[in-house]
């Protein structure tokens, strides 16, 4: 006799923001996708016992580098993901439009974990920590766009680098101008990265559209601050984000000020959403994963159901799926990610090496995409 269910998560606190769900229950999973949240549900062929933990929503990192062995940044996305509860992965531009096939065929199609990219500007992606945007016939509107329409199941949009540098001479709004045309040839979204830009932000905002993403939102160099000289939050940003842009957080190697994201957050300004960038310069510190990311922000103050929230629905909702994911409605993807809440004493480092001394800390003890459970820590 068949089983009710295919794996069963028993006896936790279900942490569910888009559901508005934080109660003690199950969640019964069949066939790939949430078949039953509540009391006593029934019998399993695979039970996970989840007493004294979260269980919430399979995490999305909205902002990673997974295009391991072609690009300098590129990590593995199955050694990392499935311990750390993302069951998706958003790569950012690590593969450009020349080079945008190799990263489906042989990481995305091949990896347990859910992969999906944005198609970099330069043809080329990432290869290198510099310069991918020296050479101008790397750069093309029309072929990027084109990029992305010819892989729909796995590209979301269009992400371009703007530092200092990143195009020789070339002024980075010149640049910006030209990712949005590809943005708009494409009829999909902008994510542009912002730390270490030689221009005011306020410069950047003014080309962005509904539905386009700043990532390292929180950074602490200069011009490009998200804060202005008596640090408060620029007005322009407020406008930015009213009209629909979304505020990334792509913690990064250098991208992450705890000073710049305290001062934001106190003058009414969080980020959208809570996103680790990791790639092979910061997995080993101070980034190491999507949970550690989320624990700094709840050690800055942030409730535990936004952080949840900010690393589920929200990125759900800005790469356009939140209908299967980001949450454990009936007939919602069987992604799911089993938390422990610490308490103790950790030390949580920033991109400017500052120190955070936390009393909390999220650490994965079990993950599940799509029914199947990918991840679970050993007894």
């Amino acid at each position: 006799m068949d089983k009710e269910f295919d794996v069963l998560i028993s006896g936790g606190t279900v942490l569910d923001p888009a559901n508005q769900v934080h109660e003690l229950c199950d969640v019964g999973l069949k066939d790939g996708k949430v078949a039953a949240v509540g009391n006593v549900l029934g019998q399993a062929d695979d039970v996970i016992d989840a007493t004294g933990l979260y269980v919430v929503p399979g995490l999305i990192d909205l902002h990673t580098h997974v295009y391991k062995d072609v690009s300098f940044f590129g990590i593995e996305a199955d050694d990392l993901c499935p311990r750390t509860g993302v069951t998706t992965s958003i790569d950012t531009g690590t593969a450009g439009w020349i080079n945008y096939r190799g990263l489906e065929r042989y990481v995305i199609e091949r990896s347990s974990t859910r992969i999906l990219a944005y198609v970099n500007l330069s043809g080329v992606g990432l290869p290198w920590r510099r310069g991918e945007m020296v050479f101008e016939g790397y750069v093309s509107a029309e072929e990027c766009a084109q990029a992305v329409l010819n892989h729909p199941k796995t590209a979301l949009g269009v992400k371009a680098r703007l530092y200092a540098g990143v195009g020789g001479d070339r002024d980075v709004r010149d640049l910006l101008k030209v990712a949005v045309d590809a943005a708009e040839r494409c009829e999909k979204p902008l994510m542009i990265h912002v730390s270490n830009a030689d221009v005011p932000l306020e410069d950047m905002l003014a080309q962005l559209r509904s539905g386009d993403i700043v990532t390292h939102c929180f950074h602490g160099t200069n011009p490009a601050s998200i804060l202005d000289d008596k640090g408060k939050v620029l007005p322009q940003a407020r406008d930015a984000r009213d009209r629909g842009v979304v505020f990334d957080i792509g913690h990064g190697l250098g991208s992450f000020s705890y000073d710049i994201g305290r001062a934001a957050m106190e003058d009414g300004f969080p980020p959208d959403t809570i996103s680790s960038d990791i790639h092979t310069l910061n997995i080993d510190g101070p980034v190491y994963d999507l949970p550690t990311t989320m624990s700094k922000f709840l050690n800055l103050g942030m409730p535990l159901e936004e952080v949840i929230a900010r690393t589920t629905i929200e990125p759900a909702k800005v790469i356009d799926r939140a209908e299967d994911l980001g949450h454990l409605s009936v007939g919602a993807a069987g992604d799911v990610a089993i938390l422990e809440l610490e308490n103790g004493s950790f030390e949580l480092i920033d991109s400017m090496k500052q120190v955070l001394m936390g009393e909390k800390r999220l650490t994965c003890r079990a993950s599940v995409r799509d029914g199947k459970i990918l991840w679970q820590e050993s007894n």
